[in-house]
């Protein structure tokens, strides 16, 4: 047994001798750093850490919820990819299955359950799109019912709200977020030419082609309509990928044209596809947009070589002149000389902060990933012959600061 003298333990030093209510009257070190400098560190932080970190005081909170700090702050860059949102749908009679969740990411399982139990009778929303942590659904009042309103939904922290008004048309529909620029989401539901004959809502066909886009702003909790202003008969692919960029939706036409409506509908752009004129058009119908790491991409069959696929990227957003990224056969991604985009293949998302593309191929619809700058084909998980589109990228969102939700 250890015995201790008398002198044993040491007396305190007088700094300490008045027990621990000196050191609660001492200054925190961290409230002496600047704002400057508190911002400079917390942007280093994990962002699971900084969502942590707001309950440190009011002013660590309101220096990460300011949206001046949005492009500082990790929370309000684009977080990794974690796996795709899809449908499972019986091939014959077309009847939902039940939605799953295919991870990509290998670190922790994101905060979402796929069939978003948190919507009242939720198999009643149909997943439209997503952007930046939010999605986008379609809820019919019945199952048998052709009327419908849109809803949005953060599956990080599963709140929702439904969007005022009814619509009887399944036209396309897009979300447009980005959280590094506001908290203020928007909602564009394109509006089609009426085929002559059709002129009731119980009646209705149309040709494809848009006529205008009505706009939901989270900001004015309403709709505003626009006439399109692109100056040409546009037909966009109801299944097509857009890329919400600059404050503008982007989608592929049939048209042979990228084209583009601001969140105002004030501003509509045309994007030329990459032209050569001695190659083939590229078939516009089939093609590929997303953003990765703040710039637009396109992908689509080579304008020279048919057996393979082409990746360009719109280096100058402003001089809209496509530079080719990258090519490769289909030989090399599949296995098989050629591979028809849209019917044995489908693109469904760039990775938002690597040079990675991932594809759904065959009749097993076999999620798969390719390196750009590797070279390396990776096969990630079958979904099944039962699983249609849309494969919605989803990138979590846990801030709800980061969106209205009125």
């Amino acid at each position: 047994m250890t015995r201790f003298s008398a002198g044993w333990p040491p007396p305190l030093p007088p700094a300490m001798a008045d027990g621990p209510k000196d050191i609660g009257n001492r200054r925190k070190p961290a409230e002496g750093l600047t704002e400057d400098l508190l911002i400079e560190i917390l942007s280093r932080v994990p962002y699971r850490s900084l969502c942590r970190f707001k309950r440190v005081s009011k002013q660590w909170r309101g220096i990460i919820s300011h949206p001046d700090n949005r492009k500082v702050l990790p929370q309000y860059h684009l977080q990794e990819l974690t796996g795709f949102l899809y449908k499972r749908q019986h091939p014959i009679t077309g009847c939902f299955l039940g939605r799953n969740f295919a991870h990509v990411s290998a670190g922790d399982s994101p905060r979402i359950r796929p069939s978003l139990p948190f919507l009242p009778d939720c198999h009643q929303f149909h997943l439209l799109d997503s952007c930046n942590g939010l999605l986008l659904c379609r809820r019919f009042e019945t199952p048998e019912s052709w009327e419908f309103d849109y809803v949005m939904c953060n599956p990080a922290t599963e709140k929702w709200v439904v969007l005022p008004g009814f619509f009887g048309n399944w036209q396309t529909a897009r979300l447009g977020f980005d959280p590094a620029v506001s908290s203020h989401f928007h909602v564009f539901h394109f509006l089609e030419h009426e085929i002559d004959g059709y002129p009731d809502d119980d009646d209705y066909e149309s040709d494809g082609h848009v006529k205008g886009v009505e706009i939901y702003s989270s900001e004015t909790r309403a709709w505003s309509h626009k006439d399109s202003a692109w100056g040409f008969p546009t037909r966009i692919a109801r299944d097509s990928k857009s890329a919400f960029v600059n404050g503008f939706l982007h989608l592929i036409t049939a048209e042979d044209a990228v084209v583009a409506v601001d969140v105002e509908g004030t501003t509509w752009r045309v994007i030329p596809m990459p032209d050569d004129p001695d190659a083939p058009a590229i078939d516009p119908a089939y093609g590929f947009i997303d953003l990765s790491q703040g710039r637009l991409y396109l992908a689509n069959t080579d304008q020279h070589d048919k057996y393979r696929l082409s990746i360009w990227v719109l280096e100058d957003y402003d001089s809209q002149v496509w530079v080719l990224k990258h090519s490769v056969t289909y030989m090399h991604l599949f296995g098989v000389k050629y591979a028809h985009h849209g019917s044995q293949y489908h693109i469904v998302g760039l990775h938002p902060q690597q040079n990675m593309i991932f594809l759904v191929y065959g009749h097993d619809k076999k999620l798969m990933s390719y390196g750009i700058d590797c070279g390396k084909v990776q096969l990630i998980q079958d979904l099944g012959h039962d699983s249609v589109r849309p494969y919605l990228p989803y990138v979590p969102l846990y801030s709800d600061e980061l969106a209205d939700w009125h």
